[in-house]
């Protein structure tokens, strides 16, 4: 992975709130809404996801990786790669160079494997079936992803890999063009007019998973207003569920009677 520090700007010496800081600043620029790069969005969000918390980030201040698997290699040298492709398929380790027997303890024997998957899936969790390519030949395998898995987290199956090995499935989520992640929390930005902002409403807001929630807009909002729903974000197991904010984008009516440009007007400070 890419340094997460250089990424977002900041110092191995930076406080959560200059990360938070430096994190929310590169993430209005680079989003893809405001025709940020989706790629360069996609990594400020997984360094973010990488530094704010303090295991994975003292795990790659001293391994250059948060992955348990990637550390442990480090701690052992001499591991040979098996016959598999990198990065879509299984990467299996433990073996000495040149098939030498290791002298003491063997350290436990993992498959490793790498999929990528849209943000909607990350939220959503559940069963999914893939299609994968082993030195045995094709094959799938079905696992069930956690909901609010985070991009590059690292999971793992027991006795899913071949031969009975446990798995180490490596998550990398997609980013996307309406919504941005934040934590458990989800954002996305709502189109509404200026009758609505001035005598008040209830917004339909569909999720990134199409359920839909009635948002209350009061009387009087100002344009760029940001409402929260509530518990409506991402869910995850040993956590708060997540909530859902809603910027909402003025639109002007094409219509305007004149008598109501009067009258606006009149009142006009």
């Amino acid at each position: 992975m890419s340094d997460p520090y250089k990424t977002l700007g900041v110092s191995k010496n930076t406080t959560e709130d200059e990360l938070k800081k430096a994190y929310r600043k590169l993430a209005m620029e680079h989003h893809p809404d405001k025709g940020g790069d989706a790629s360069k969005f996609s990594n400020i969000n997984s360094a973010y996801e990488t530094l704010k918390d303090p295991q994975k980030r003292a795990a790659y201040d001293q391994y250059g990786t948060d992955d348990p698997q990637q550390q442990g290699a480090q701690r052992h040298s001499g591991f040979q790669q098996q016959g598999f492709d990198f990065d879509s398929i299984f990467n299996i380790f433990g073996q000495r160079m040149g098939g030498q027997q290791a002298r003491g303890p063997q350290r436990p024997v993992d498959a490793r494997m790498s999929i990528t998957i849209s943000l909607a899936d990350a939220v959503a969790g559940g069963k999914k079936i893939f299609a994968v390519q082993t030195h045995t030949g094709p094959h799938s395998i079905e696992i069930n992803i956690p909901k609010g898995v985070v991009d590059n987290e690292h999971i793992r199956y027991p006795k899913l890999g071949p031969g009975g090995l446990d798995l180490v499935m490596t998550f990398r989520v997609l980013g996307h063009t309406a919504w941005h992640r934040d934590g458990l929390d989800m954002h996305c930005q709502q189109s509404v007019d200026f009758w609505q902002l001035i005598l008040g409403c209830t917004l339909p807001i569909t999720d990134i998973l199409g359920r839909t929630y009635g948002l209350t807009v009061p009387a009087k909002t100002n344009p760029d207003s940001v409402m929260r729903l509530r518990t409506k974000g991402i869910e995850r197991e040993g956590h708060n569920t997540g909530d859902l904010f809603v910027k909402l984008k003025a639109t002007l009516p094409s219509d305007i009677p004149d008598d109501i440009v009067q009258i606006l007007k009149k009142h006009q400070k």
